[in-house]
C-alpha cells in the first residue's frame, strides 16, 4: 500500500493562469456542491462572476489546480500579504478543496505546492484560515505548527 506522501506525488499541481479564470470557477462551484452549499443564482453564474471578480486580484490572490490522472482533483487559492509590515505579513492559505478520491493526499500535495511557492517568495510560513480544514495526517507531513487563535468580530449594527 503506498504511503500518503507517495499518494500525493501522483498529483501534479500548477499555478491557475489568469486566462484559467473560468476553470477555477467551476472547480469552486463544485466544491461548493460538495460542501452542500448553493451559490448565489446570478445573472451571471457562479463560474462567470467567480472568474471575472479572481481575474481582477489574480496576483493578489494566487490559485493552483491538482491534476491526477488526466482530472482536475483540487484547487487551492491564497491570499499574498498586501502591504508591507500590515498585519501579519505572512500569506493566507485561503480555500483548499479536494475535489475527488484520496483526499488526504490531494490536500498534501497541494499544501507542499503552496508551502513551496511562497518559500521560494521569501515567506517563513503560510497561515491557514480558520474556516480551512486540513487533515491531521497532512498537518503532520507538512510539520504544521497549530496554534490557537484569537478571533474578535465588530458588529455593523447595534
Amino acid at each position: 500500500m503506498p504511503s500518503l506522501g507517495q499518494e500525493a506525488a501522483r498529483v501534479r499541481v500548477r499555478p491557475v493562469l489568469e486566462d484559467e479564470a473560468l476553470l477555477l470557477g467551476a472547480l469552486h462551484l463544485q466544491a461548493l456542491r460538495r460542501a452542500g452549499r448553493k451559490p448565489d443564482p446570478g445573472p451571471p453564474s457562479h463560474v462567470q462572476a467567480f472568474a471575472a471578480a479572481w481575474r481582477v486580484r489574480s496576483a493578489d490572490l494566487p490559485a493552483w489546480v491538482g491534476e491526477c490522472d488526466g482530472q482536475h482533483v483540487g484547487m487551492v487559492v491564497c491570499q499574498v500579504p498586501l502591504l508591507p509590515a500590515l498585519g501579519a505579513g505572512v500569506p493566507q492559505l485561503l480555500s483548499l478543496s479536494c475535489l475527488g478520491g484520496h483526499e488526504e493526499a490531494v490536500a498534501l500535495a497541494m499544501v507542499r505546492a503552496v508551502v513551496s511557492w511562497f518559500g521560494r517568495q521569501g515567506h517563513l510560513s503560510v497561515d491557514v484560515a480558520d474556516d480551512v480544514r486540513l487533515p491531521a495526517a497532512v498537518l503532520d507531513a507538512a510539520r504544521a505548527d497549530v496554534l490557537p487563535r484569537r478571533r474578535v468580530s465588530l458588529p455593523t449594527r447595534p
